[in-house]
């Protein structure tokens, strides 16, 4: 293990960084910075890759509000293989392949070392995939695709290093928020036309088509736009659910407060990962059909197995295999029409969110141990109770395990019965751009509290 360990140390040590702050950098650098990441990020969208031949089919069309990405770009696949890599890192800790103590500083940092590492063979391995994949040509323009989309990749990663050190939140968090809010805008305003002489926007197509715009399978409609709004009202609520545990604070007098755990303890994050997970098989299946789906053998066994694809339009559309039964839903007629692909979808999705919310707890250092031994270091107590983080822990634990498992269900039900509704943007997009939105909300007031009040910091853990 030392020696995997120096091998991950010295690879970690020829990747790029962004250098943290010398000291903490105030709210309006934080916020300046942010803008300048998404502004960044909207300008990689825009350059094209030199060399691919134009298509009107978008491959990842279903996986653009995950992945963050933009069709024809350098970063064609957005932000999919840096979240790849974490998930392969979550999985090996979770399965104990790897057995580390996230509360010790060298495990933590070899931890990260290896996702970088693990990031930049992911960025190499699915873009030279992809690229072979969907633009075959002669082997130096090949190369060329090959390299322009691993930089993009590359350069998505370097700036959520960025908004991790210099801004506010996550950069991963911020490209999905900017792409759903994308994904939306453009479903409800869009003037342009399919090749049917349909208007893509439902605002417009209501104002000039009518009523053909109430309900379009396939397309944004005003059914889609109400359940947008039932959506996005509902993850509200449910994000305001909370549990609040009776502490006291022995610095200021033994004063009585409330330490408050979310149902939605996990937040976002085991829809990120399933999706993103569900995402790369999808991928996959993708590019072997378009590559081998003609071939015999063993290669015509794996695409069966993998699934087949139809195009229709700008879109592929899976016929059968796995990649049927992973697809997204995209409206209540998609439900009524194949219930055992939505009922497989519903079932993935719930199940891989329990999974990574439990995986997750423990990586993040959000298990009943870690929050116990933070408590206690910050003067923390529970009344009645003597201060000790085994104490605390066996009080709070039943809290945590509950909150993490109700927790990761109910954004894996909520995100695929969203889906099911055929909301702009999709459901689990608009539930992902909702809690991001309230998380973000959250870190700038903690930052503007910080500011503000510098000594409530100790407070905070600070």
């Amino acid at each position: 293990m030392n020696g995997v360990r120096r091998i991950v140390s010295i690879l970690n040590r020829f990747i790029p960084e962004v250098e943290k702050p010398s000291q903490r950098p105030s709210f309006k650098e934080k916020l300046g910075w942010t803008g300048v990441a998404l502004m960044l990020y909207y300008l990689l969208t825009q350059i094209p890759i030199y060399g691919i031949p134009k298509s009107t089919v978008d491959y990842l069309s279903t996986l653009r509000v995950i992945f963050a990405g933009a069709t024809g770009s350098i970063v064609e696949l957005g932000i999919g293989p840096v979240v790849t890599a974490g998930i392969v890192m979550e999985l090996l800790l979770g399965s104990k392949i790897i057995k580390l103590d996230l509360t010790d500083p060298e495990d933590r940092r070899f931890f990260q070392e290896s996702q970088r590492v693990l990031a930049i063979f992911f960025i190499i391995f699915e873009n030279a995939t992809y690229a072979l994949g969907r633009y075959p040509t002669d082997p130096k323009m090949e190369l060329i695709i090959i390299l322009q989309m691993a930089l993009g990749s590359f350069l998505l990663m370097m700036l959520d290093d960025l908004v991790s050190k210099w801004g506010i939140g996550s950069g991963i968090s911020l490209f999905i928020l900017a792409g759903v809010a994308q994904k939306v805008l453009w479903d409800m305003f869009s003037p342009l036309k399919t090749s049917d002489g349909r208007i893509v926007g439902v605002i417009p197509a209501l104002i000039l088509q009518g009523s053909s715009a109430l309900y379009r399978p396939g397309m944004p409609d005003i059914v889609g736009l109400a359940f947008t709004f039932i959506v996005f009202m509902l993850v509200i609520w449910a994000y305001q659910i909370r549990i609040d545990v009776p502490i006291a604070h022995s610095m200021v007098g033994g004063q009585r407060m409330r330490y408050p755990i979310r149902l939605l303890y996990v937040s976002n994050v085991p829809i990120i990962f399933t999706s993103a997970l569900v995402g790369d098989i999808e991928m996959v299946s993708r590019l072997v059909w378009t590559r081998f789906g003609n071939e015999g053998g063993w290669m015509k066994t794996l695409v069966d197995i993998l699934g087949r694809w139809k195009i229709e339009g700008s879109s592929m559309i899976p016929i059968s295999g796995l990649a049927y039964y992973i697809q997204r839903p995209y409206s209540p007629s998609f439900v009524y029409l194949y219930p055992d692909a939505a009922i497989a979808y519903l079932l993935i999705t719930v199940i891989g969110c329990v999974l990574f919310a439990k995986i997750w707890v423990m990586t993040a250092g959000m298990d009943a141990s870690t929050v116990a031994e933070q408590l206690v270091k910050q003067g923390i107590v529970l009344p009645g109770v003597r201060s000790s983080p085994k104490v605390i822990k066996t009080t709070i634990e039943r809290y945590i395990n509950t909150v993490t498992l109700v927790g990761g269900f109910l954004v894996g039900l909520l995100a695929a019965l969203a889906d099911f509704t055929g909301a702009l943007g999709t459901g689990s997009g608009i539930l992902l751009a909702v809690t991001i939105v309230a998380s973000f909300y959250e870190v700038i007031m903690r930052e503007r509290a910080l500011e503000i009040y510098p000594r409530i910091k100790r407070f905070l853990g600070g």
